[in-house]
C-alpha cells in the first residue's frame, strides 16, 4: 500500500506540474500573464495545492513516517479538489452548457481524475483518524478563497476587477453562493472524514 501512495501521489504531483506549466506557454512561448490568469481559477489553485501536499506525502512515504503536518496538508489539498470537482458536476456543467468543455483536454485531470486519484489514495491509502475539529479546517481554503473572489469581482478596483467567471454573483446574490460554497465544503469535509 506505501508502494501504491508514491505512486499515485507521483501522479498526482507530475501530472499537476506538467499542466501548470503548459498554462505559462502560448503558440510556443512563455506567456507570464496567461499563467497569472490562469492562476484566478479555484481549480488551479486546488490542484497546485493538491500537488504540493502530494509531494511531501510521496517523499515522506519513501522515508518511512507521514509527519501529521503532512498528513493534514493532504487532506486540505483532497478536500479542496473534490471541491472543485463538485462544484463542475452540480453546478458548472448545468448553468454552463454542459460538460464536454468542462472534461476537454486538461480539464479531465483538473477536473475528474486529479481529484478522484486524491480522493483514492487519502481516504483508502493514507487514511488515520480525524477529530472533527481536524475536519472542520478542510473549509479554510474555500473560505479564503470565496473571500478573494468575492473581493475580486466586487470590490477591488476596476482595473484590477476580475469578470465573474463563476457566475456566483450574476443575480447580485454573492451572500448566498457564499454560503452554498461554504456549505457544500463542509460536507464534503464530513464525508472524507467517515470515509478516511
Amino acid at each position: 500500500m506505501r508502494f501504491l501512495s508514491i505512486m499515485i501521489n507521483s501522479v498526482i504531483f507530475l501530472s499537476t506540474l506538467v499542466i501548470v506549466l503548459r498554462y505559462f506557454r502560448k503558440e510556443g512561448h512563455w506567456d507570464h500573464e496567461r499563467g497569472k490568469t490562469a492562476f484566478r481559477f479555484f481549480t488551479c489553485q486546488s490542484n497546485v495545492l493538491c500537488a504540493v501536499a502530494a509531494l511531501f506525502m510521496a517523499l515522506a512515504q519513501i522515508k518511512g513516517t507521514i509527519p501529521f503536518g503532512i498528513w493534514l496538508l493532504k487532506y486540505l489539498g483532497t478536500v479542496t479538489v473534490t471541491v472543485t470537482m463538485m462544484t463542475v458536476f452540480l453546478y458548472l456543467g448545468p448553468t454552463m452548457g454542459g460538460y464536454k468543455e468542462l472534461l476537454a483536454g486538461e480539464n479531465l485531470y483538473m477536473h475528474l481524475i486529479g481529484p478522484l486519484l486524491a480522493i483514492v489514495s487519502f481516504c483508502i491509502i493514507e487514511r488515520g483518524y480525524m477529530s472533527l475539529q481536524i475536519a472542520f479546517l478542510g473549509v479554510v481554503p474555500v473560505i479564503c478563497y470565496g473571500l478573494l473572489y468575492l473581493y475580486k469581482i466586487k470590490f477591488a478596483a476596476e482595473d484590477t476587477q476580475w469578470p465573474d467567471f463563476y457566475g456566483f454573483n450574476k443575480t447580485g446574490n454573492w451572500p448566498v453562493s457564499y454560503v452554498a460554497m461554504v456549505a457544500g465544503t463542509i460536507v464534503i469535509c464530513m464525508i472524507l472524514r467517515v470515509l478516511g
